[in-house]
């Protein structure tokens, strides 16, 4: 049961966190909000496992289990994140969710292949649902952006949806960060009660390849994500998103791959509401929009209750 709230607290803090990424995106590179979001994580990640006393048990962790949390950590934090805030970008937060919702037939998939969980006829239909959801979201006619909610200056610029690429890089996000459980749970595997340092070790190694790449030429701009301008713009965001992933260390460490991974899909539902509570401006919120949200997670339940049974 702990497992469960803390999969579902999980899902609001990452809303809150697309939610300040919407507002940021709309002022500076993608490319910096992912940078400083990241090396925001380490810190706070270490200052927990400290708390935790977990920062003291490096020795209980596998080298496997070192191996596949960095690979992890990349997969999810550099990968993912990136593509993740790019759809944000060109889409909007509450279009980019529901496409995301794909991590969890795609996690439940490679769970039943890598792991040996099962999957049932219930299930299975719970997936279909959560497919439809995304294809009813699509706008059939280009979409006007909407008209500022306030005088320019006061709220960030309104936008245009691009869908091709925002539906692209959604799925892009969706594969990374459905791979990532079952690398995480692998990982964990005998090592009871190491689930924040596995979210430190796993952020730190995303961090160092980050870092690693700023001695391509190509990559020296990200140095100036670290100005003020950019790291107040994704300060909400990065403390957002790392009690988010604090959270979710925590439920895969309690529960299983697919349970954790379907009742974060609720995070769609938080993100429509808060999107459309703060971030009208900068969403196109529509029926469709509505309507694939329900209906990914009408999926979601269906999947978690059927495993329940």
């Amino acid at each position: 049961m702990l497992g469960v709230f803390a999969a579902l607290f999980a899902a609001l803090s990452f809303s809150l966190s697309d939610v300040f990424v919407r507002r940021g995106v709309a002022r500076v590179p993608v490319a910096h909000g992912a940078f400083v979001t990241v090396l925001m994580g380490v810190p706070l990640f270490a200052a927990v496992a400290l708390l935790s006393g977990q920062l003291f048990r490096l020795d209980e962790l596998a080298a496997s289990g070192y191996g596949l949390l960095a690979l992890a950590g990349v997969v999810h934090y550099v990968v993912g994140r990136y593509f993740n805030y790019s759809a944000i970008n060109a889409i909007g937060a509450a279009r980019a969710g529901p496409v995301q919702s794909l991590t969890l037939p795609y996690s439940v998939l490679v769970a039943y292949f890598a792991l040996g969980e099962g999957v049932t006829t219930g299930m299975a239909i719970g997936m279909g649902l959560i497919l439809l959801g995304p294809a009813i979201i699509v706008e059939r006619r280009p979409a006007r952006a909407p008209a500022p909610a306030s005088p320019p200056g006061n709220d960030p610029p309104h936008f245009e949806l691009r869908q091709v690429e925002g539906y692209a890089f959604a799925f892009v996000a969706a594969i990374s960060y459905g791979s990532s459980p079952v690398l995480i749970r692998a990982a964990l595997e005998g090592a009871s009660g190491l689930s924040i340092l596995g979210g430190l070790v796993s952020y730190a190694a995303a961090a160092g390849f980050l870092i690693a790449t700023l001695i391509l030429p190509s990559r020296r701009h990200l140095l100036q994500a670290l100005q003020p301008t950019t790291v107040r713009a994704f300060t909400g965001a990065g403390i957002a998103v790392t009690t988010a992933q604090v959270l979710r260390y925590v439920a895969l460490s309690l529960a299983p791959v697919a349970v954790v991974t379907t009742l974060m899909r609720f995070a769609g539902v938080f993100t429509l509401l808060l999107s459309w509570w703060f971030n009208r401006q900068l969403e196109h919120i529509t029926w469709r929009l509505g309507a694939g949200v329900v209906m990914s997670v009408a999926g979601a339940v269906l999947l978690v209750l059927t495993r329940a049974d």
